[in-house]
């Protein structure tokens, strides 16, 4: 009996023990909730020509209040009451009314209807608001301003489903308009690749394969939106090749050389100087193109086995998804027509493969674009 007792009294002391640093480690925090009414006009009239009248007419936020506060409770004493009620329930805090550590303070600003809110903790600085406040979200602004302030988050990040306020919905319906332009530009590309080559000064020699650049045209068409220091474009583009080796030039066929590419782009981007006359502006996104090639054919063999005259081509085509990285220069953006200067990096995921009778293309083709265009 002895031994139970001293062993309960041991678990006692150790519970204590155990509690004692956690009732020490409580932060004491004062609340502090204050009305910013604004004087009535009536009453600095009623100083000047005697003693103040009373009021015949409740404060419309007292009034607005009816039914959602309680009976003979102020917005500020009720509201008061609730953060200190929420600051107590979280571990490591309690609401006192003196030798305070930290304080949180409420400023409530009267609208039409409800109030704006400003609510700030000493503690590390954070203050938050909430543009419009309604009596019947009292409690909900309390228990979220509680939870924002003391561990320094957001006050959206405290929502759940049982403290939504109408100012969320109000903010989620918001949306930045921007501005949108339809696009037009032209430029051209660097590709290039490993690709069949005919041997010069050797028209009845086989093609070897060697790395060539190509310099196509490019024309476009698209749309451009700019949402702050964001922006999209969306545009679609088509690409000529600007060389073409004849067919008297390689009489065994398999020389290919590039003959055009269709694509679809889409970037996202960056303004460095939003709202500047002039910007430079960085970005990413993808491509998807469609390219083809023309491969010289073999020439058909006339009498005495020389080859006859002959322009038969035929055309290869591939394609797929590539990387893009932009960066370029917007200008004259307060105009009703501006102007873009534009390069661009490419860099495909997929390899180029075709072949038929008369050649092949088996190659990977990285771009470098430059292209300026006109917003309107």
């Amino acid at each position: 009996m002895i031994q139970t007792r001293m062993t309960l009294a041991l678990l006692n002391l150790t519970s204590l023990v155990v509690a004692f640093p956690v009732l020490a480690a409580e932060r004491r925090v004062c609340v502090e909730v204050a009305l910013q009414e604004t004087p009535d006009p009536a009453d600095a009239t009623d100083a000047k020509d005697g003693p103040a009248k009373p009021r015949k007419s409740r404060p419309a936020w007292l009034v607005a209040g009816e039914g959602f506060l309680p009976v003979g409770q102020t917005p500020v004493v009720y509201l008061k009451r609730l953060m200190e009620h929420f600051i107590t329930h979280e571990e490591g805090f309690v609401s006192v009314a003196d030798k305070c550590e930290e304080t949180v303070r409420v400023e409530l600003y009267p609208l039409a209807e409800g109030w704006t809110v400003f609510a700030r903790y000493s503690g590390h600085g954070r203050e938050e608001r909430v543009d419009q406040l309604f009596p019947s979200e009292l409690t909900a602004f309390a228990e979220r301003a509680s939870l924002a302030l003391l561990y320094n988050r957001p006050i959206g990040t405290t929502i759940n489903r049982e403290n939504v306020l109408r100012a969320d919905s109000a903010k989620a319906s918001q949306r930045i308009t921007g501005t949108n332009h339809f696009a037009i530009h032209l430029g051209t590309t660097l590709r290039g690749g490993k690709l069949d080559t005919r041997v010069e000064g050797s028209p009845a020699a086989p093609t070897e394969s060697k790395i060539r650049v190509f310099s196509p045209m490019t024309l476009g068409l698209g749309y451009r939106g700019k949402f702050e220091s964001w922006g999209i474009d969306a545009s679609t583009q088509l690409g000529f090749g600007t060389s073409k080796v004849a067919t008297k030039s390689n009489d065994l066929g398999g020389h290919v050389d590039y003959g055009g590419n269709w694509d679809i782009t889409l970037h996202f981007l960056n303004y460095a100087d939003p709202r500047g006359l002039n910007s430079l502006y960085y970005g990413a996104g993808s491509t998807f193109e469609l390219l083809w090639f023309s491969v010289i054919a073999p020439a058909p063999t006339g009498t005495g086995g020389k080859p006859s005259t002959h322009d038969n081509r035929a055309t290869l085509y591939g394609g797929g998804l590539s990387l893009d990285l932009v960066a370029g220069w917007e200008f004259m953006r307060a105009s009703a027509v501006q102007f873009f200067l534009q390069g661009e990096l490419k860099l495909p995921a997929y390899v180029l493969q075709n072949e038929d009778n008369s050649g092949k293309v088996q190659t990977w083709f990285p771009g470098v674009g430059l292209k300026i265009g006109m917003l309107f």
